[in-house]
């Protein structure tokens, strides 16, 4: 039996690109974004049950292009106002109409609260958490310590918790947070010492 992301993904391919078109205006950083969606979308499919494939792929799609305009931004919250009230997918189900419009609300939250960190701990942050770099990588890239990488992306994900449930989004529940796994315990003190 096909998986049904992959069928999703071949039927919607074009659609998906022209989709991801009117947030990454490049055509090679739009297929690369489809293809990333897939991927992440037909990863997490064995985990669940996903109702609409359609609308979880173009959920996954949405989300990686925000998050590219959220790097590519010094102020992550400007460009997203340019895609406001755009109907995301075409679905008859009022529920996947709430989800898309939750889930923008929780990503506008997180782009938010990314952009409220220290500069240098949003960069880390965003490298680590949302591009999936290593440690090591990171540290490179910048040219800092590893433990200042861990103390970084300690402090990010603690701020960004703090800053979701402060402003309504519940950080446990469903927002782009919750996927992020919590530092370990040593991580947590180093970061509130570096504060």
């Amino acid at each position: 039996m096909m998986s049904t992301i992959l069928e999703a993904y071949l039927e919607n391919e074009l659609a998906l690109k022209r989709f991801l078109r009117r947030f990454i205006k490049s055509r090679e950083g739009a297929d690369d974004l489809a293809q990333e969606a897939f991927l992440r979308a037909f990863a997490a499919e064995p985990g669940r049950l996903i109702v609409s494939p359609k609308a979880f792929l173009f959920k996954v799609a949405r989300n990686l292009a925000l998050n590219e305009l959220a790097r590519q931004s010094t102020a992550a919250t400007e460009p997203l106002g340019d895609f406001e009230g755009q109907e995301v997918l075409e679905d008859s189900s009022q529920a996947a109409v709430d989800d898309a419009v939750d889930g923008r609300e929780r990503i506008r939250m997180l782009a938010a609260a990314i952009a409220a960190l220290p500069p240098q701990c949003a960069k880390v942050f965003i490298l680590r958490k949302m591009q999936g770099l290593s440690q090591k990588e990171i540290a490179t890239r910048l040219n800092i310590s590893i433990r200042t990488v861990e103390n970084h992306v300690a402090l990010g994900l603690v701020r960004c918790k703090a800053y979701m449930r402060a402003h309504g989004g519940a950080s446990d529940q469903g927002s782009g947070i919750s996927r992020i796994p919590d530092p370990a315990p040593e991580a947590f003190v180093k970061a509130k010492v570096a504060e």
